[in-house]
């Protein structure tokens, strides 16, 4: 498995995988999360993530295939005095291929935006993951990361 900087070549793949993790998070929390409606739909945003201050997106590869990625960016409380001022490393999204899980990439993935942070002098690491989303839940307990909060929400309509 081989470990790179995602560039603009990867965008096609990086748009296939981000599709199939929309699909998983529509499926299990469809009043959050917009129904996918294709690869080409979040093109943009996506393309938005290179080259940007502050931000790591590294790809997974195997055999020339890119089978997950990850995006994460550091912020900093500069402005809520009753918050610390620490310097955070926020994994925006992690994603693996469905055929590739298991097998570490996910681990490995994590592993190089801690290495990247720490290289930023950064305090804390810190991600969401959904309430329905167990799997990902447990993948991350064996990583270290812990509840630091909950998210809380009440529909309205």
């Amino acid at each position: 498995m081989n470990l790179r900087i995602a560039v603009e070549k990867d965008l096609e793949c990086i748009c296939f995988l981000a599709q199939q993790i929309n699909t998983q998070h529509y499926n299990g929390a469809p009043h959050v999360f917009a129904e996918p409606e294709g690869v080409h739909r979040d093109r943009s945003y996506w393309r938005s993530n290179f080259s940007v201050d502050n931000t790591v997106f590294i790809i997974a590869e195997i055999n020339d295939e890119v089978t997950g990625f990850v995006l994460a960016s550091i912020t900093e409380n500069t402005t809520v005095t009753f918050l610390q001022k620490k310097k955070l490393c926020r994994v925006r999204t992690i994603v693996v291929s469905d055929e590739y899980q298991g097998q570490g990439i996910g681990k490995k993935l994590l592993e190089a935006v801690e290495l990247w942070a720490i290289g930023e002098c950064v305090d804390e690491m810190r991600l969401e993951v959904m309430a329905f989303n167990n799997g990902a839940q447990q993948f991350y307990d064996t990583l270290g990361f812990e509840t630091q909060s909950r998210i809380l929400s009440k529909r309205l309509n």
